[in-house]
């Protein structure tokens, strides 16, 4: 069970992450300094939310669901 802690960990601090912006974004308004850099962030946190799900969902610790990824693309 430790070694899925992180896929937790990080999944929930994803999705805050991503009901933040959504919030900033579409409901307040917020102006973002820096579009391509916000919106990067915001893909890179989708993939690492996907990620952490997808251990999550198969029991798999976050390293070798990384690594799993990396021999797909070998």
């Amino acid at each position: 069970m430790m070694s899925m802690l992180p896929n937790y960990i990080l999944a929930f601090i994803f999705i805050v992450f991503l009901i933040y912006s959504f919030i900033n974004i579409k409901i307040e308004k917020a102006k973002v300094s820096n579009g391509c850099l916000y919106g990067i962030g915001i893909l890179i946190a989708i993939l690492l939310l996907g990620m952490s799900i997808y251990g999550i969902i198969f029991n798999i610790p976050l390293g070798q669901v990384q690594m799993l990824i990396e021999n797909s693309f070998k």
